[in-house]
Protein backbone atom coordinates (compact mmCIF):
# COMPACT_ATOMS: atom_id res chain seq x y z
CA UNK A 1 0.00 0.00 0.00
CA UNK A 2 3.05 2.29 0.64
CA UNK A 3 4.58 1.94 -2.67
CA UNK A 4 0.92 2.40 -4.37
CA UNK A 5 0.82 6.01 -2.20
CA UNK A 6 4.10 6.66 -3.49
CA UNK A 7 3.87 5.37 -6.97
CA UNK A 8 4.60 8.28 -9.73
CA UNK A 9 3.33 5.90 -12.65
CA UNK A 10 -0.08 7.32 -14.83
CA UNK A 11 0.45 11.03 -13.23
CA UNK A 12 1.49 12.17 -16.75
CA UNK A 13 -0.97 10.64 -18.46
CA UNK A 14 -3.20 11.80 -15.56
CA UNK A 15 -2.25 15.47 -16.16
CA UNK A 16 -2.58 15.25 -20.19
CA UNK A 17 -6.28 13.97 -20.09
CA UNK A 18 -6.69 17.09 -17.68
CA UNK A 19 -4.54 19.63 -20.24
CA UNK A 20 -6.78 17.94 -23.30
CA UNK A 21 -10.12 19.34 -22.17
CA UNK A 22 -9.40 23.48 -22.87
CA UNK A 23 -7.24 22.22 -25.34
CA UNK A 24 -10.25 20.57 -27.13
CA UNK A 25 -12.22 23.21 -26.17
CA UNK A 26 -10.13 25.81 -27.76
CA UNK A 27 -9.79 23.24 -31.40
CA UNK A 28 -13.39 22.72 -31.39
CA UNK A 29 -13.80 26.57 -30.98
CA UNK A 30 -11.79 27.04 -33.41
CA UNK A 31 -13.36 24.86 -35.86
CA UNK A 32 -16.58 26.88 -35.25
CA UNK A 33 -14.78 29.91 -35.95
CA UNK A 34 -13.48 28.44 -39.60
CA UNK A 35 -17.00 27.64 -40.15
CA UNK A 36 -17.76 31.27 -40.03
CA UNK A 37 -14.70 32.21 -42.12
CA UNK A 38 -16.20 30.29 -44.72
CA UNK A 39 -19.66 31.39 -43.97
CA UNK A 40 -17.90 34.97 -44.44
CA UNK A 41 -15.95 34.30 -48.01
CA UNK A 42 -19.29 32.59 -49.48
CA UNK A 43 -21.28 35.54 -48.14
CA UNK A 44 -18.30 38.05 -49.16
CA UNK A 45 -18.59 36.15 -52.85
CA UNK A 46 -22.22 36.98 -52.93
CA UNK A 47 -22.02 40.50 -52.13
CA UNK A 48 -19.39 41.22 -54.63
CA UNK A 49 -21.72 39.45 -57.26
CA UNK A 50 -24.69 41.31 -55.90
CA UNK A 51 -22.86 45.06 -55.99
CA UNK A 52 -21.24 44.23 -59.51
CA UNK A 53 -24.84 43.13 -61.38
CA UNK A 54 -26.66 45.92 -59.87
CA UNK A 55 -23.84 48.56 -61.15
CA UNK A 56 -24.28 46.58 -64.34
CA UNK A 57 -28.10 47.04 -64.25
CA UNK A 58 -27.64 50.77 -63.38
CA UNK A 59 -25.59 52.25 -65.95
CA UNK A 60 -28.21 50.39 -68.56
CA UNK A 61 -30.27 53.79 -67.00
CA UNK A 62 -27.96 56.18 -65.90
CA UNK A 63 -26.20 56.67 -69.84
CA UNK A 64 -26.99 53.72 -72.16
CA UNK A 65 -24.54 53.07 -74.72
CA UNK A 66 -25.34 53.44 -78.30
CA UNK A 67 -25.09 49.95 -79.67
CA UNK A 68 -25.17 48.39 -76.93
CA UNK A 69 -28.34 46.47 -75.24
CA UNK A 70 -29.61 45.99 -71.93
CA UNK A 71 -31.85 44.02 -70.02
CA UNK A 72 -33.97 46.40 -68.41
CA UNK A 73 -37.25 44.28 -67.50
CA UNK A 74 -36.45 44.43 -63.87
CA UNK A 75 -34.35 46.97 -61.42
CA UNK A 76 -31.21 47.05 -60.47
CA UNK A 77 -32.09 45.91 -56.62
CA UNK A 78 -33.69 43.11 -58.62
CA UNK A 79 -30.71 42.19 -60.53
CA UNK A 80 -28.53 42.60 -57.55
CA UNK A 81 -30.53 40.02 -55.35
CA UNK A 82 -31.18 37.91 -58.13
CA UNK A 83 -27.60 37.16 -58.33
CA UNK A 84 -27.11 37.02 -54.63
CA UNK A 85 -29.86 34.27 -54.67
CA UNK A 86 -28.07 32.20 -57.54
CA UNK A 87 -24.81 32.15 -54.98
CA UNK A 88 -27.38 30.82 -51.79
CA UNK A 89 -28.15 33.79 -49.92
CA UNK A 90 -31.95 35.45 -50.30
CA UNK A 91 -33.50 37.20 -47.95
CA UNK A 92 -36.37 35.11 -45.88
CA UNK A 93 -39.12 34.18 -48.01
CA UNK A 94 -37.83 35.79 -51.06
CA UNK A 95 -36.07 32.56 -53.00
CA UNK A 96 -37.74 32.79 -56.28
CA UNK A 97 -35.72 34.14 -58.58
CA UNK A 98 -34.38 33.05 -61.84
CA UNK A 99 -31.48 30.19 -61.15
CA UNK A 100 -31.89 30.38 -57.29
CA UNK A 101 -30.11 28.10 -55.04
CA UNK A 102 -31.25 29.12 -51.74
CA UNK A 103 -33.01 27.05 -49.32
CA UNK A 104 -37.05 27.56 -49.01
CA UNK A 105 -36.38 26.55 -44.62
CA UNK A 106 -33.40 27.53 -43.49
CA UNK A 107 -32.26 25.48 -40.19
CA UNK A 108 -33.78 26.78 -36.64
CA UNK A 109 -32.39 29.98 -35.68
CA UNK A 110 -30.98 30.55 -38.56
CA UNK A 111 -31.71 33.82 -41.33
CA UNK A 112 -30.42 35.88 -44.34
CA UNK A 113 -30.19 39.12 -45.29
CA UNK A 114 -29.28 40.28 -48.79
CA UNK A 115 -29.76 44.31 -49.08
CA UNK A 116 -29.25 46.18 -52.55
CA UNK A 117 -28.68 50.47 -52.28
CA UNK A 118 -27.65 53.16 -55.00
CA UNK A 119 -25.13 55.40 -53.62
CA UNK A 120 -24.75 58.78 -54.87
CA UNK A 121 -21.05 58.96 -53.47
CA UNK A 122 -18.48 56.10 -51.57
CA UNK A 123 -15.69 57.49 -49.66
CA UNK A 124 -15.78 60.73 -50.12
CA UNK A 125 -15.91 60.19 -53.74
CA UNK A 126 -19.37 61.62 -55.92
CA UNK A 127 -20.62 59.20 -58.21
CA UNK A 128 -22.95 56.68 -59.49
CA UNK A 129 -22.39 53.08 -56.82
CA UNK A 130 -24.50 50.37 -55.92
CA UNK A 131 -23.60 48.66 -52.11
CA UNK A 132 -24.69 45.41 -51.54
CA UNK A 133 -24.59 44.12 -47.95
CA UNK A 134 -24.84 40.17 -47.45
CA UNK A 135 -25.10 38.45 -44.03
CA UNK A 136 -26.23 35.58 -42.03
CA UNK A 137 -27.01 35.36 -38.30
CA UNK A 138 -26.89 31.84 -37.16
CA UNK A 139 -26.94 30.19 -33.19
CA UNK A 140 -23.56 30.13 -31.68
CA UNK A 141 -22.26 26.67 -29.99
CA UNK A 142 -19.39 26.30 -28.48
CA UNK A 143 -18.93 30.47 -28.69
CA UNK A 144 -22.00 30.25 -26.00
CA UNK A 145 -19.22 29.86 -23.58
CA UNK A 146 -17.55 33.56 -24.62
CA UNK A 147 -21.37 34.89 -23.95
CA UNK A 148 -21.78 34.56 -27.77
CA UNK A 149 -25.69 33.69 -28.19
CA UNK A 150 -26.07 34.15 -32.24
CA UNK A 151 -23.57 35.34 -34.98
CA UNK A 152 -23.49 37.42 -37.77
CA UNK A 153 -21.70 36.80 -40.33
CA UNK A 154 -21.54 39.71 -42.90
CA UNK A 155 -19.98 41.16 -46.10
CA UNK A 156 -20.20 44.28 -48.17
CA UNK A 157 -19.26 44.68 -51.32
CA UNK A 158 -19.50 48.26 -53.60
CA UNK A 159 -19.22 48.78 -57.18
CA UNK A 160 -18.55 51.78 -59.22
CA UNK A 161 -20.80 53.21 -63.08
CA UNK A 162 -17.45 55.17 -64.70
CA UNK A 163 -16.50 56.51 -67.97
CA UNK A 164 -14.27 57.82 -69.86
CA UNK A 165 -13.06 60.92 -68.32
CA UNK A 166 -11.42 61.78 -71.69
CA UNK A 167 -13.69 59.41 -74.36
CA UNK A 168 -10.94 59.52 -77.48
CA UNK A 169 -12.27 61.16 -80.77
CA UNK A 170 -10.69 58.55 -82.93
CA UNK A 171 -12.26 55.54 -83.06
CA UNK A 172 -11.47 52.33 -85.24
CA UNK A 173 -14.71 50.01 -85.07
CA UNK A 174 -12.98 47.10 -86.78
CA UNK A 175 -9.58 47.23 -87.91
CA UNK A 176 -6.26 49.17 -86.77
CA UNK A 177 -5.63 52.78 -86.20
CA UNK A 178 -2.20 52.65 -88.66
CA UNK A 179 0.58 56.26 -88.09
CA UNK A 180 2.27 56.13 -91.14
CA UNK A 181 5.49 58.34 -92.44
CA UNK A 182 6.13 60.92 -90.66
CA UNK A 183 2.70 61.78 -89.26
CA UNK A 184 2.06 63.92 -86.13
CA UNK A 185 -0.79 63.70 -84.33
CA UNK A 186 -1.49 66.23 -81.39
CA UNK A 187 -4.41 66.20 -78.71
CA UNK A 188 -5.02 67.61 -75.56
CA UNK A 189 -8.72 66.55 -74.45
CA UNK A 190 -8.84 63.05 -76.54
CA UNK A 191 -6.83 59.59 -77.24
CA UNK A 192 -7.32 57.17 -79.65
CA UNK A 193 -8.79 53.91 -79.71
CA UNK A 194 -9.51 50.32 -81.94
CA UNK A 195 -12.15 47.87 -81.47
CA UNK A 196 -9.39 45.38 -82.50
CA UNK A 197 -8.45 43.06 -81.00
CA UNK A 198 -4.98 41.91 -83.23
CA UNK A 199 -1.85 42.31 -81.67
CA UNK A 200 -1.07 45.71 -83.84
CA UNK A 201 -4.81 47.09 -83.30
CA UNK A 202 -2.58 50.65 -82.87
CA UNK A 203 0.24 50.38 -84.81
CA UNK A 204 3.21 53.37 -85.28
CA UNK A 205 5.34 52.01 -88.42
CA UNK A 206 8.53 54.07 -89.02
CA UNK A 207 7.91 57.51 -87.34
CA UNK A 208 8.32 59.46 -83.72
CA UNK A 209 5.98 62.98 -84.22
CA UNK A 210 3.37 61.53 -82.50
CA UNK A 211 2.00 63.55 -79.31
CA UNK A 212 -1.08 62.33 -77.99
CA UNK A 213 -1.42 63.17 -74.58
CA UNK A 214 -4.77 61.92 -73.76
CA UNK A 215 -5.16 58.26 -72.76
CA UNK A 216 -5.47 55.70 -75.83
CA UNK A 217 -7.41 52.50 -75.78
CA UNK A 218 -7.29 49.24 -77.84
CA UNK A 219 -8.89 46.33 -77.40
CA UNK A 220 -5.66 43.99 -78.49
CA UNK A 221 -2.54 44.72 -78.31
CA UNK A 222 0.03 48.34 -79.46
CA UNK A 223 3.16 47.63 -81.79
CA UNK A 224 5.42 50.53 -83.07
CA UNK A 225 9.04 50.23 -84.80
CA UNK A 226 10.84 52.33 -82.48
CA UNK A 227 10.77 54.78 -79.68
CA UNK A 228 7.97 54.57 -77.31
CA UNK A 229 4.53 55.49 -78.90
CA UNK A 230 2.30 52.75 -77.47
CA UNK A 231 3.70 54.15 -74.00
CA UNK A 232 0.32 55.77 -73.08
CA UNK A 233 -1.73 53.11 -74.70
CA UNK A 234 -3.50 50.88 -72.89
CA UNK A 235 -4.28 47.71 -73.94
CA UNK A 236 -6.39 44.51 -74.16
CA UNK A 237 -9.21 47.08 -72.95
CA UNK A 238 -13.11 46.01 -73.11
CA UNK A 239 -14.81 47.42 -76.91
CA UNK A 240 -15.96 50.71 -77.58
CA UNK A 241 -19.42 50.83 -78.72
CA UNK A 242 -19.73 52.57 -81.92
CA UNK A 243 -21.85 55.97 -81.02
CA UNK A 244 -23.57 56.06 -84.35
CA UNK A 245 -24.50 53.01 -85.08
CA UNK A 246 -28.84 53.88 -85.18
CA UNK A 247 -27.33 56.55 -87.88
CA UNK A 248 -25.28 54.26 -90.03
CA UNK A 249 -28.52 52.04 -89.92
CA UNK A 250 -31.02 54.97 -90.74
CA UNK A 251 -28.72 56.24 -93.27
CA UNK A 252 -27.30 53.34 -95.00
CA UNK A 253 -31.40 51.91 -95.84
CA UNK A 254 -32.05 55.86 -97.41
CA UNK A 255 -33.50 55.81 -101.46
CA UNK A 256 -33.75 58.21 -104.20
CA UNK A 257 -37.58 57.92 -103.50
CA UNK A 258 -37.47 59.06 -99.73
CA UNK A 259 -36.66 62.17 -101.12
CA UNK A 260 -40.07 64.42 -101.80
CA UNK A 261 -38.00 66.86 -104.47
CA UNK A 262 -34.49 67.43 -105.45
CA UNK A 263 -32.37 70.23 -105.35
CA UNK A 264 -33.78 71.69 -108.53
CA UNK A 265 -37.29 72.08 -107.22
CA UNK A 266 -39.12 75.18 -107.03
CA UNK A 267 -39.56 74.74 -103.66
CA UNK A 268 -36.10 75.27 -101.62
CA UNK A 269 -35.26 72.10 -99.20
CA UNK A 270 -32.94 72.58 -96.09
CA UNK A 271 -31.38 69.71 -97.49
CA UNK A 272 -30.37 69.15 -101.48
CA UNK A 273 -29.67 65.92 -103.22
CA UNK A 274 -26.91 65.95 -105.73
CA UNK A 275 -24.90 63.10 -108.42
CA UNK A 276 -21.50 64.33 -108.79
CA UNK A 277 -19.11 67.41 -107.75
CA UNK A 278 -15.98 67.94 -108.84
CA UNK A 279 -13.91 70.77 -109.85
CA UNK A 280 -14.27 70.61 -113.37
CA UNK A 281 -17.39 71.47 -113.32
CA UNK A 282 -19.73 74.05 -110.98
CA UNK A 283 -21.87 72.75 -108.64
CA UNK A 284 -25.44 74.27 -108.43
CA UNK A 285 -24.62 74.68 -104.44
CA UNK A 286 -21.29 76.66 -105.22
CA UNK A 287 -17.83 76.00 -103.55
CA UNK A 288 -19.45 78.07 -100.13
CA UNK A 289 -21.50 75.16 -98.59
CA UNK A 290 -24.55 76.02 -96.45
CA UNK A 291 -27.08 72.74 -95.31
CA UNK A 292 -27.16 69.36 -95.97
CA UNK A 293 -26.50 67.59 -98.52
CA UNK A 294 -27.44 64.07 -99.56
CA UNK A 295 -24.88 62.77 -102.55
CA UNK A 296 -26.80 59.68 -104.71
CA UNK A 297 -23.56 59.44 -107.24
CA UNK A 298 -20.12 59.36 -106.84
CA UNK A 299 -18.37 62.42 -105.56
CA UNK A 300 -14.73 63.73 -106.63
CA UNK A 301 -12.91 66.22 -105.44
CA UNK A 302 -9.91 66.64 -107.42
CA UNK A 303 -7.23 69.39 -108.26
CA UNK A 304 -7.25 72.41 -105.99
CA UNK A 305 -11.03 73.80 -105.52
CA UNK A 306 -11.07 75.88 -102.20
CA UNK A 307 -14.21 74.45 -100.30
CA UNK A 308 -15.62 76.26 -97.33
CA UNK A 309 -18.51 76.84 -95.43
CA UNK A 310 -20.89 74.55 -93.22
CA UNK A 311 -22.45 71.71 -94.10
CA UNK A 312 -23.25 67.91 -93.57
CA UNK A 313 -22.52 65.47 -96.57
CA UNK A 314 -24.15 62.51 -96.39
CA UNK A 315 -23.16 59.74 -99.31
CA UNK A 316 -26.37 56.86 -99.93
CA UNK A 317 -27.40 54.30 -102.00
CA UNK A 318 -23.96 53.37 -103.37
CA UNK A 319 -22.27 56.83 -103.37
CA UNK A 320 -18.39 57.58 -102.34
CA UNK A 321 -16.65 60.07 -101.71
CA UNK A 322 -12.76 60.17 -103.69
CA UNK A 323 -10.38 63.16 -102.72
CA UNK A 324 -7.12 63.68 -105.09
CA UNK A 325 -4.85 66.65 -106.02
CA UNK A 326 -4.97 69.71 -103.54
CA UNK A 327 -7.81 70.77 -102.56
CA UNK A 328 -8.21 73.51 -99.64
CA UNK A 329 -11.07 72.19 -97.82
CA UNK A 330 -12.49 74.18 -94.98
CA UNK A 331 -16.14 72.89 -93.42
CA UNK A 332 -17.72 72.75 -90.04
CA UNK A 333 -20.30 70.37 -89.14
CA UNK A 334 -23.73 71.64 -89.09
CA UNK A 335 -25.56 71.81 -85.20
CA UNK A 336 -29.43 70.44 -87.07
CA UNK A 337 -28.94 68.37 -90.43
CA UNK A 338 -31.78 67.85 -91.76
CA UNK A 339 -33.17 64.96 -94.03
CA UNK A 340 -36.11 63.15 -95.54
CA UNK A 341 -39.14 62.25 -93.13
CA UNK A 342 -38.34 58.72 -92.91
CA UNK A 343 -35.40 59.83 -90.81
CA UNK A 344 -36.52 59.74 -87.02
CA UNK A 345 -36.19 63.03 -84.85
CA UNK A 346 -33.53 60.87 -82.62
CA UNK A 347 -31.62 59.88 -85.93
CA UNK A 348 -31.31 63.59 -86.58
CA UNK A 349 -30.90 64.05 -83.28
CA UNK A 350 -27.76 61.92 -83.35
CA UNK A 351 -26.47 63.49 -86.26
CA UNK A 352 -25.49 66.99 -84.60
CA UNK A 353 -21.92 67.99 -85.46
CA UNK A 354 -21.78 65.10 -88.40
CA UNK A 355 -19.75 66.03 -91.45
CA UNK A 356 -19.09 63.41 -93.33
CA UNK A 357 -20.89 60.35 -93.71
CA UNK A 358 -19.85 57.49 -96.07
CA UNK A 359 -21.67 54.55 -96.10
CA UNK A 360 -19.78 52.64 -98.72
CA UNK A 361 -19.55 48.93 -98.58
CA UNK A 362 -15.94 47.81 -97.41
CA UNK A 363 -12.94 48.04 -100.19
CA UNK A 364 -9.22 47.92 -99.42
CA UNK A 365 -9.10 51.38 -100.93
CA UNK A 366 -11.66 52.99 -98.72
CA UNK A 367 -12.01 56.70 -98.23
CA UNK A 368 -9.54 59.50 -98.21
CA UNK A 369 -10.34 62.41 -96.72
CA UNK A 370 -7.54 65.49 -96.97
CA UNK A 371 -6.79 68.53 -98.09
CA UNK A 372 -3.99 70.61 -98.41
CA UNK A 373 -2.02 72.27 -95.45
CA UNK A 374 -4.91 74.84 -94.16
CA UNK A 375 -7.59 72.56 -94.65
CA UNK A 376 -9.95 71.40 -91.51
CA UNK A 377 -12.77 68.79 -91.23
CA UNK A 378 -14.36 70.51 -87.94
CA UNK A 379 -16.80 67.85 -87.17
CA UNK A 380 -16.77 64.02 -87.09
CA UNK A 381 -15.95 62.03 -90.25
CA UNK A 382 -18.24 58.91 -89.84
CA UNK A 383 -17.63 55.73 -92.61
CA UNK A 384 -18.43 52.82 -90.57
CA UNK A 385 -17.75 50.10 -93.48
CA UNK A 386 -14.44 50.93 -94.62
CA UNK A 387 -11.04 52.26 -93.56
CA UNK A 388 -10.18 56.00 -93.81
CA UNK A 389 -7.24 57.51 -94.84
CA UNK A 390 -6.69 61.20 -92.51
CA UNK A 391 -4.86 63.69 -93.41
CA UNK A 392 -6.16 65.82 -90.78
CA UNK A 393 -6.85 69.33 -89.50
CA UNK A 394 -4.14 71.93 -90.20
CA UNK A 395 -3.20 73.71 -86.90
CA UNK A 396 -2.78 76.94 -88.67
CA UNK A 397 -6.31 76.83 -90.80
CA UNK A 398 -8.57 74.92 -88.32
CA UNK A 399 -10.13 76.84 -85.19
CA UNK A 400 -9.17 76.53 -81.97
CA UNK A 401 -11.58 74.51 -80.49
CA UNK A 402 -13.86 72.09 -82.39
CA UNK A 403 -15.42 68.85 -82.70
CA UNK A 404 -12.84 66.90 -84.69
CA UNK A 405 -13.61 62.95 -84.40
CA UNK A 406 -12.72 60.16 -86.83
CA UNK A 407 -15.38 57.05 -86.72
CA UNK A 408 -14.48 54.38 -89.39
CA UNK A 409 -13.57 50.99 -89.73
CA UNK A 410 -10.19 51.76 -89.72
CA UNK A 411 -8.08 54.45 -89.69
CA UNK A 412 -4.64 55.30 -90.84
CA UNK A 413 -2.73 58.50 -90.57
CA UNK A 414 -0.40 59.79 -92.86
CA UNK A 415 -0.41 63.64 -92.29
CA UNK A 416 -0.25 66.42 -89.24
CA UNK A 417 -3.44 66.43 -87.26
CA UNK A 418 -4.90 67.96 -84.77
CA UNK A 419 -7.61 66.57 -82.77
CA UNK A 420 -9.96 68.08 -80.20
CA UNK A 421 -13.47 66.87 -78.98
CA UNK A 422 -14.76 69.72 -76.79
CA UNK A 423 -16.75 71.31 -78.60
CA UNK A 424 -18.37 67.51 -79.34
CA UNK A 425 -18.69 67.64 -75.18
CA UNK A 426 -20.34 71.13 -74.82
CA UNK A 427 -22.54 70.29 -78.50
CA UNK A 428 -23.62 67.41 -76.79
CA UNK A 429 -22.91 65.59 -79.86
CA UNK A 430 -22.45 61.41 -80.27
CA UNK A 431 -19.10 60.51 -79.24
CA UNK A 432 -17.17 56.90 -78.10
CA UNK A 433 -17.20 56.11 -74.86
CA UNK A 434 -17.25 53.25 -73.11
CA UNK A 435 -19.14 52.67 -69.10
CA UNK A 436 -16.97 50.55 -66.91
CA UNK A 437 -18.50 48.88 -64.28
CA UNK A 438 -15.19 48.08 -61.11
CA UNK A 439 -15.65 46.79 -57.17
CA UNK A 440 -14.54 49.67 -54.80
CA UNK A 441 -14.77 47.97 -52.16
Amino acid sequence: MRNMLHCRRGSAAFATVIALVPLIGVMALGGEAGMWYVTQQRAQGAADAAAYAGALRLACDSAPQPGVSCNNSQAYDYRGKQVAAQNAFCNSGDTSYPGSICSTSLPSNVSQSVQIASLTSWNGNAGTFVQAIVSQQQPAYLATVLGMSTINVGALAVAQVDSLAKPPCVLALKDAVTFQGSATVTSTTCGISSDSAASNAIGFIGNSGISVSAPSYTVGGCSQTGGSQCTGVQTYQQPIPDPLSAVNTALSALKTSDFASKNNSSTPLPYETCSCYNSSNNPTFGSALSGTYYFSGNVKINMNPTITGTATLIFFAGASLTITGSPTIQLTAMKSPSGPSVLSASVKAQMKDLLIYDGEAYSKQGVNISGTSTSYFNGTVYVPNAPVTYGGNSTSGAPASGCYQVIAYAVTFQGNTTLDNSKCTSDGASRPNVQTVRLVQ
